[in-house]
């Protein structure tokens, strides 16, 4: 079938057609008639070679929209984020020890599992009460926000959302299970923790929250899974902007001119466009619950008049650099990003 002009860019990109591969085509399609009037082929299969060694060419060419990234580059991050070893890696066992909120949270229920398990609620089969307050209750000194902390009571594990998401990740991860109305450490964990502590725990759960968690399982928003697909280009940002303190909206704006159609999928209201919305969505999501949440960066909040004018930056931590690693050229100074040489 065609693709139409204001269709989705069949690369994934985001973008519209239009916008995205059809003026790649067209660049082609003028080398290409340039390349085949001037030389002389003596086979199809000669013609094929010429014909796809430009088409490569152009999808390896740094693009402004994408932060100098290539075509090819951004399709491997969307699709392929932990199969293309030569452009990006993510560590297997970290060469620092890892600090993070959703660690804390882990370590605030695992403490709480000896030998017999740990007595599930009998109602919803959730985090004891005891539990979930206790945890609340140094949580909030760290990270909660004040405004929400001072008024907000921990009665069970849904009204603590961070300590949920954390338990429903190690189950996914496979570290928690529940079993007759107890939660359990698995062997799992137990034989990981017991060779390399975090160290070893941190990458698995850092995979988890990426593939398996639903990042929209958080908030209200429209079901956008473009968010966390491009999960990989939010770390490259935050490795061009990181290295100081700099807005979130910085992020944003890179965010949607790389990928424009993902406004598309956003409904609005009368209180606000569907950009504004995605903004938010993108901010609450990749800024506050994926880089802050898994400690790969710290936010600072610019704080307003009222609650919805606070601002927000954000600076990456050096836990970041530890977790992933890139082998790509620096589009600004031309030289080869290393994000970390320690990765194992």
């Amino acid at each position: 079938m065609k693709t139409g002009r204001n269709d989705p860019c069949p690369c994934g990109s985001g973008k519209k057609y239009k916008h995205c591969c059809l003026s790649v085509s067209r660049t082609v399609n003028d080398e290409l008639s340039d390349l085949l009037s001037g030389q002389e082929f003596d086979s199809i299969e000669e013609v094929q070679a010429a014909t796809d060694t430009l088409v490569a060419k152009q999808n390896q060419k740094a693009q402004d929209d994408f932060l100098g990234l290539s075509s090819k580059q951004v399709y491997r991050m969307l699709n392929f984020a932990y199969d293309t070893p030569d452009l990006f890696q993510f560590s297997d066992q970290l060469s620092i020890e890892p600090d993070a909120p959703i660690l804390m949270l882990m370590e605030g229920i695992v403490s709480a599992i000896d030998d017999k398990g740990l007595q599930a609620t009998k109602a919803k089969g959730s985090l004891p009460q005891k539990l979930c307050r206790d945890v609340w209750s140094d949580y909030n000194k760290l990270y909660a926000d004040d405004t929400f902390s001072s008024f907000h009571k921990v009665n069970k594990e849904d009204d603590f959302f961070e300590l949920h998401v954390t338990r429903v990740v190690l189950e996914l991860a496979g570290f928690l299970r529940k079993t007759k109305g107890r939660f359990y450490l698995t062997k799992k964990y137990q034989k990981i923790v017991g060779k390399s502590g975090l160290k070893g725990l941190y990458p698995i759960i850092f995979k988890t929250y990426c593939r398996e968690f639903n990042w929209g399982y958080w908030d209200h928003y429209n079901d956008v899974p473009f968010i966390q697909q491009s999960f990989l280009f939010t770390l490259y940002l935050l490795k061009q902007h990181g290295e100081k303190r700099t807005f979130t909206s910085v992020y944003e704006d890179d965010f949607l001119r790389a990928f424009p159609m993902v406004v598309d999928e956003m409904k609005g209201s009368s209180y606000s466009t569907p950009e504004e919305d995605l903004r938010r969505c993108y901010y609450s999501r990749a800024c506050n619950r994926f880089l802050e949440f898994l400690g790969l960066a710290e936010l600072e909040v610019i704080k307003g008049d009222k609650h919805y004018d606070h601002k927000y930056k954000i600076k990456k931590t050096p836990l970041f650099d530890a977790v992933i690693y890139f082998n790509l050229i620096y589009p600004k100074i031309g030289k080869t990003i290393h994000s970390s040489d320690h990765l194992h």
